[in-house]
């Protein structure tokens, strides 16, 4: 029975990384408290419970190397406000100082932080220092360099983000393989040693610099700061997808006007949905500023399911309708297909994946279902062509004839009981008795491809030639109805050479009939020898 099943799907089983999803801000607004001055503030990072916002201060008189120094500050969140900030004294020296990371140990018992190495008798601020505290203490100690000897590295600028399992280090500097200015690089720890320094690839590196790189806590989306790539102007800051390796990165896609201005943006990091950069969009100094990422509208669908009306018949359909999401949408369905909408489907299993502009994705798998079989049923295979005035299969870029023959395979294999007449036509050019013959050897070599190589039982399958005495049927979409083939309405489209053979072709069919659903192998007679046997075409 022709039936439609309409599905509406109120969920999303989204399979990328959820920093992957960033879609927009809220409205940027300067970080509440008491944080930002008349001095430049940047580099911030929040500690590990969120309570303490470590960044770097510049041009202020309270620096330890005086004004041109940059050195840690700190400050407290108190009742839902950041309280007026202090030097971290003592990490700060005459040297430029911030913070990389702070990271809590297991036992909960010991915050180490990360912090650029410059405690030395000359600035050797290319590399990593690593301070500790203990619960309860409120003193740093240094306790010595982060062990990665390629960290030992020329050139005026660098930055570090190191993971918040402690396992990747990201570094941003000018290299002899850099793309342009400061690019990107990577260094992984595997047991206790870690990786030299490679290079994150020309995808997120550009002719401009890079810097200030944030990693996802899932390590799959990279943030960072750019002047090489279409932004709204001075540096930018962007977002990459990891596809597999550390060197291969999605095309990096600019934050938009609610972060980045036609000014200086830098320092990017996400904490929860909670954005934190440091930017001078006012035309002054950097201050810090902060926003709320605003999640997408969930990838939604309808699906409306009309199954097939005959058995093995391919009139069944799938409409698909996206609800929600961003738009334009990719659909990708597993028998290769990419629109939206399926029609002229079989029985069988169709799987849909829906993708949209932001990588949002949904897989869906639908069924077309069939009438049950029966006796007398007819049925409608997929195409089977011979050559003209021949019973040789065409196969080739346009048509697979054994492909097709493998279905009907298929089909008696799934109906273990069916036996079914295997009928072959021809169309109405030549004479009717040498059609004939010709339409009977056209079910004879489907049949013995059949039996002979595909290793159907004989005794299931009946090949029978109808000749040119059962034209087959057509929608006209000129008058918008089915026709008969017939030799007289053929002959009235010689004009499209093209669309005349296509219908002599039609008629140049085989299609099958249930004889019935009860076949035993073993009491099941010898089928005839004869059907193997080919016959003369008569001149």
């Amino acid at each position: 029975m022709d039936f439609n099943r309409f599905i509406l799907v109120v969920g999303c089983c989204v399979s990328m990384p959820v920093f992957g999803q960033l879609y927009e801000f809220s409205k940027a607004e300067r970080l509440p408290g008491l944080i930002n001055s008349s001095a430049e503030e940047s580099n911030p990072v929040l500690s590990h419970d969120g309570k303490s916002l470590y960044f770097v201060r510049t041009f202020d008189t309270k620096n330890s190397g005086g004004i041109y120094d940059q050195d840690i500050w700190f400050s407290s969140l108190i009742h839902g406000t950041w309280i007026a900030p202090k030097p971290l004294t003592p990490l700060n020296n005459k040297l430029h100082n911030a913070v990389i990371s702070t990271h809590l140990s297991q036992e909960d018992s010991l915050t180490r932080m990360y912090v650029l190495s410059s405690y030395a008798q000359q600035d050797v601020r290319k590399g990593i220092s690593i301070a500790e505290r203990n619960k309860g203490d409120t003193s740093w100690i240094l306790k010595g360099k982060l062990p990665i000897p390629s960290l030992d590295i020329s050139g005026k600028y660098v930055g570090y983000f190191l993971s918040k399992d402690e396992s990747v280090l990201i570094v941003s500097y000018e290299g002899s393989d850099s793309e342009g200015e400061e690019d990107l690089y990577f260094s992984i720890k595997t047991g206790d040693e870690w990786s030299d320094l490679e290079t994150m690839g020309s995808t997120v590196n550009s002719p401009g610099y890079e810097i200030s790189p944030f990693l996802s806590p899932g390590k799959d989306t990279l943030f960072f700061s750019s002047s090489g790539f279409k932004g709204l102007g001075d540096a930018d800051i962007f977002y990459s997808v990891r596809k597999s390796k550390w060197n291969a990165w999605s095309k990096p896609v600019n934050l938009g006007p609610g972060i980045n201005t036609s000014n200086f943006e830098a320092y990017f990091s996400l904490n929860g949905n909670k954005a934190l950069w440091s930017s001078n969009r006012e035309g002054k100094d950097l201050d810090l500023w902060t926003a709320w990422a605003i999640p997408p509208p969930k990838l939604l669908y309808t699906v409306s399911v009309k199954d097939v009306s005959t058995f093995q018949g391919n009139d069944g359909s799938i409409n698909v309708k996206v609800t929600s999401g961003v738009p334009p949408y990719k659909f990708q369905w597993s028998n290769g297909q990419s629109a939206g909408d399926l029609s002229n489907l079989r029985k069988g299993e169709y799987k849909l994946t829906i993708t949209d502009s932001i990588g949002q994705k949904v897989q869906e798998t639908l069924q077309i279902n069939e009438p049950v079989a029966k006796v007398e049923s007819v049925i409608r295979f997929p195409n089977i062509q011979y050559k003209f005035g021949s019973w040789d299969f065409i196969s080739d870029s346009t048509v697979n004839s054994l492909d097709s023959l493998k279905a009907i395979a298929k089909l008696l294999e799934d109906y273990p009981k069916m036996v079914i007449e295997l009928i072959s036509h021809t169309d109405s050019r030549g004479e009717v008795p040498r059609n004939q013959v010709l339409s009977e050897n056209r079910a004879k070599a489907c049949y013995k491809y059949l039996v002979t190589d595909l290793h159907i039982d004989p005794r299931r399958i009946v090949p029978v030639g109808k000749g040119e005495s059962i034209p087959s049927q057509w929608f006209d979409p000129m008058q918008k109805t089915s026709v008969v083939l017939t030799e007289e309405f053929i002959q009235q489209q010689k004009d499209n050479p093209m669309l005349f053979e296509y219908l002599h072709q039609l008629n140049r069919r085989t299609e099958g009939r249930i004889l019935r659903l009860d076949f035993d192998p073993t009491t099941a007679p010898s089928a005839p020898k004869e059907y193997l046997e080919f016959q003369a075409i008569p001149k």
